[in-house]
């Protein structure tokens, strides 16, 4: 029994560390490419600035493409989990997009180095993307979309609007706003850009706000 539990044990702080280690890898590319763009960094790059050995950033990873694909999934899967958990607690679809929003866009703000490469890879000719990313990028549209229709199926916003374009064009409002004032163009606090972002989603979509 004895020694089961110290296998156990044992297993459980070497997955531990295998956690911390590929957790520490991505952070380590997300601001490598974010410096670089996906193009111009390379792995030699990222395990310089993670402080692991290129050996043990292969264990993880097979490519600098799955280590990017992982940065964008795990990103964005951890949205799209937000956001349900914001939809599901709000008094109705305004009230939810805007939490959306508002989440999206701290995200961006506080984290710069994903934003640029989120931006960057939405955008990139001839990006190839695995799956579950897309999986991801549908999940956090379908979303949004959601809850725009359930704001319109409330009379709470404009009747007319098209919720599949209106969907992407408040991740591409919120990605693009954040980079050009956290880039320094323009001086902001976070939470005069924070207000600025809820003020639009209510009165571009909301009919009386």
């Amino acid at each position: 029994m004895a020694l089961r539990k110290a296998s156990a044990s044992a297993q459980g702080e070497k997955g531990s560390k295998a956690r911390a280690t590929r957790a520490l890898l991505l952070d380590a590319a997300v601001k490598v490419i974010g410096r670089k763009g996906y193009t111009g960094a390379t792995v030699d790059e990222i395990v310089e600035e993670a402080g692991v050995s290129k050996g043990l950033a292969y264990y993880h990873f097979k490519s600098k493409a799955e280590i990017a694909e992982s940065i964008l999934d795990d990103g964005i899967g951890e949205l799209a989990d937000e956001f349900v958990e914001i939809a599901a607690h709000a008094e109705n679809g305004p009230a939810a997009l805007v939490g959306m929003i508002e989440r999206f866009a701290v995200k961006i703000f506080e984290n710069k180095e994903f934003g640029r490469f989120f931006v960057s890879e939405l955008w990139r000719e001839g990006r190839v993307w695995s799956s579950g990313m897309r999986e991801n990028e549908e999940r956090l549209l379908g979303l949004i979309r959601a809850q725009l229709q359930r704001a319109k199926d409330e009379g709470l916003i404009r009747p007319k609007i098209d919720v599949d374009f209106e969907a992407v064009a408040l991740v591409g409002m919120v990605l693009t706003t954040s980079l050009y004032y956290i880039d320094e163009k323009a001086a902001v606090s976070k939470e005069t850009f924070i207000a600025n972002i809820i003020d639009f989603v209510r009165h571009a979509n909301v009919q009386n706000a």
